[in-house]
């Protein structure tokens, strides 16, 4: 009997959570709304549902580790991007073009799991960079409110 009302509990609020989550809407554009990849070659994901983080366009989104809430420039979570460039080119990356999304650097440190912080009005974003096993690197953006 207290096995079924801890696991009716869990249920209740794993759905609960998940009501207020927009997962859905993580899929990276459709063919029509992508870019190329420069050579005008295949098409390549545009995130445009992430209007104020800089996404590289060599990267995809494991939809199984991320998770966000809200939308707009308001959402806060987490993204993980399995991206094709190296942990150095990601570092170089997000360097570059944070500030051109309105974010400051707050604090770096650049190692072998680099970690970047950044803040923005009343957010505070966190970006952790790995090296991937084969090729690539993973990128974790971390997106909360301040304070």
């Amino acid at each position: 009997m207290r096995l079924r009302q801890y696991l009716l509990c869990a249920a209740a609020i794993t759905g609960l959570s998940l009501a207020g989550c927009t997962g859905a809407n993580l899929v990276p554009n459709t063919a029509s709304d992508t870019a190329t990849d420069g050579k005008g070659a295949k098409p390549v994901p545009a995130f445009t549902q992430f209007t104020d983080i800089p996404m590289p366009s060599n990267a995809s989104l494991d939809m199984d580790k991320s998770i966000i809430f809200g939308a707009s420039d308001a959402w806060h979570g987490r993204l993980v991007l399995n991206a094709g460039g190296s942990q150095a080119q990601m570092y170089d990356f997000y360097e570059r073009e944070m500030p051109n999304f309105g974010w400051t650097k707050v604090t770096v440190v650049r190692a072998d799991i680099s970690v970047m912080v950044y803040d923005r009005e009343n957010r505070v974003a966190t970006i952790k960079l790995t090296g991937g096993s084969f090729a690539g690197s993973t990128v974790d953006v971390t997106v909360s409110p301040k304070g």
